[in-house]
């Protein structure tokens, strides 16, 4: 499946200093993986990481979107907010 950042969540990724490798490992290795009731193509990974800017744990959290065989990642959300979301 081809993976595909919107430019919004490449900017997210960037204002919190998160590679793209910690986004593509959350979505290969999600902690929780939920599934939109309104729309079946929208889902959301979660995935709790080390924050390397803050030292310590915080999860984060990648709404996507199915298209055939496309998966756009269309925001990304990190807080340290875990056991709230989690």
């Amino acid at each position: 499946m081809r993976i595909i950042f919107s430019p919004h969540a490449l900017q997210r990724l960037a204002e919190r200093e998160i590679k793209r490798e910690v986004a593509l490992n959350a979505l290969e290795n999600p902690d929780k993986i939920e599934v939109s009731r309104q729309d079946q193509r929208r889902i959301l990974f979660k995935k709790v990481y080390y924050n390397q800017s803050l030292k310590h744990d915080h999860l984060l959290m990648l709404i996507c979107e199915k298209k055939d065989e496309e998966l756009q990642i269309v925001t990304i959300i990190d807080t340290s907010k875990i056991s709230k979301y989690l």
